[in-house]
């Protein structure tokens, strides 16, 4: 549990700084992350938003002042840009190269809850790991099922977790390959046929779903086994 206290704190350490380089390099992927339609100092983070991504106006938000500003920049003051202002800067930035009318924005709702899932299920972890080392220090092994459970579903909350954030990555820097270099329609191999991907994408994922049910074999008969069958073996 400690071990697992210590790993969870440095993976969300090792998050909020990307996080911040990724105000600097990327801007427009924070303003995805948090749905900030206009620049704002200081910038609020959202806690929890509707929004109508066609008018990029907020329907519906609870956003705790100055929070996004101190996460960005360590202090409660800073601005963040937002994704209208992005958009006009890149489209002016990038006119001769992709026109005047190309868009810059990548699609917000499913980076912004993407983004969520990802740090929801970290807290989640935390929390979960927390809960067992109280329990074991106090030497309380006994649990009841509905508690067990939570364990049960805890080996799926990394899986979860790293899974929602490489989606955000990818989705939330589109239309970028390269940012700033290279858009997604420049990347399209011209040495690889649709065939070609869509066959490796399939044998892939074949591959990884017969080692993906060899796991699970392999874990509910040692679980049932428990460590006196184990013994015995």
């Amino acid at each position: 549990s400690v071990y697992g206290i210590i790993g969870v704190i440095l993976v969300m350490l090792v998050g909020h700084t990307q996080a911040q380089h990724m105000v600097r390099v990327q801007p427009m992927k924070m303003a995805a992350a948090e749905a900030l339609w206009d620049s704002e100092d200081p910038a609020p983070m959202s806690l929890f938003t509707i929004g109508n991504e066609a008018e990029r106006k907020d329907v519906f938000a609870i956003k705790v002042p100055g929070l996004l500003s101190f996460l960005a920049y360590n202090s409660f003051s800073g601005e963040v840009k937002g994704i209208n202002q992005l958009q006009e800067e890149y489209a002016q930035k990038y006119a001769d190269k992709y026109g005047p009318n190309a868009d810059y924005v990548p699609p917000v709702a499913l980076s912004y809850w993407t983004f969520r899932i990802m740090i929801g299920f970290g807290f989640l972890m935390l929390l979960l790991i927390i809960a067992a080392l109280r329990r074991s220090i106090k030497e309380q092994w006994e649990f009841a099922t509905s508690k067990m459970k939570w364990y049960l579903y805890g080996i799926f909350f990394p899986l979860i977790a790293i899974s929602t954030g490489w989606i955000f990555t990818e989705i939330a820097r589109q239309p970028w390959v390269v940012f700033g270099l290279m858009r997604v329609e420049e990347g399209v191999s011209k040495a690889t046929s649709a065939f070609e991907v869509g066959l490796t994408l399939v044998l892939y994922t074949l591959v990884y779903g017969a080692l993906m049910i060899a796991d699970i074999y392999l874990l509910k008969k040692y679980a049932v086994l428990g460590t006196a069958g184990i013994k015995d073996e």
